[in-house]
């Protein structure tokens, strides 16, 4: 944003840091904060640059101050080409770098990691989280979904003279089917006033950990709803539509 970049030295000589350090120092503008003085134990050194604010940990945790000096310290990033399909490029330079690293550290102990792994350990538990989820929900709507037939298969039979009488005296299979799944509708319409509340509750919770955090959406809701009518409507008609095609003549003579 301002000034340049740390000159490569063997010692700290000169500081660059991030704007969320300028502000939390007073300067305004990031040009405002070059060529000041930060003391480093006991020395006072020059502001050389500005960058922008980044998240150097997890979006749990709100932007701090960051500072970069310019010494060479113990830890090295290296740029890697593209990872071949066999991934032996990969292999064949930490070997060669783990080799040119003892032979100028024979006695330290050579350890590296993947700059995307460390990453993603930030947000492991949410990735645990979401699988569980996942497999949670689909869980839930199976159980719901077989609880539902199961509800309809009573209802059907239990009321197969009435719905004999209805195709006998001209009701339409549209008719028949809608009468059949008004109720349950209505159930499914209750359970979703039930738990949009306690999702938006829960989803609201789940946000308050994060510094960086997205709104939740009314779309989101109506979604949901949507994918609930369209799971019971699935359901429904297994039974449904074969309730209403049966032959009325059938159902009236059972006893």
């Amino acid at each position: 944003m301002a000034g340049r970049n740390v000159r490569k030295t063997d010692s700290f000589q000169e500081f660059l840091i991030k704007k969320k350090y300028a502000k939390l120092l007073g300067f305004q503008l990031p040009e405002d904060a070059l060529n000041k003085q930060l003391n480093f134990n006991g020395r006072n050194l020059p502001i050389v640059g500005v960058m922008k604010d980044f998240n150097q940990l997890s979006t749990h945790s709100p932007i701090g101050p960051l500072a970069f000096a310019g010494s060479r310290g113990s830890t090295f990033h290296v740029l890697l080409k593209p990872k071949s399909q066999d991934g032996k490029n990969w292999q064949t330079a930490l070997v060669k770098i783990k080799k040119s690293f003892h032979q100028i550290y024979p006695e330290a102990d050579f350890s590296y990691a993947f700059v995307d792994d460390n990453l993603a350990q930030l947000y492991e538990s949410e990735q645990n989280i979401s699988h569980l989820l996942f497999w949670a929900t689909g869980f839930t709507i199976l159980i719901s979904c077989l609880g539902l037939l199961g509800m309809v298969i009573y209802v059907t039979h239990t009321r197969t003279k009435e719905i004999g009488i209805r195709k006998v005296l001209g009701a339409p299979v549209a008719h028949i089917v809608f009468i059949l799944s008004r109720d349950f509708i209505n159930l499914v319409f209750v359970g979703f006033l039930i738990s949009a509340p306690l999702a938006w509750w829960a989803s609201y919770r789940w946000l308050e950990g994060f510094a960086f955090r997205t709104t939740i959406s009314w779309w989101i809701f109506l979604l949901s709803a949507l994918l609930m009518l369209l799971f019971a409507l699935i359901t429904l008609s297994i039974q449904t539509m074969r309730t209403a095609l049966a032959n009325p003549v059938t159902s009236l003579r059972t006893e």
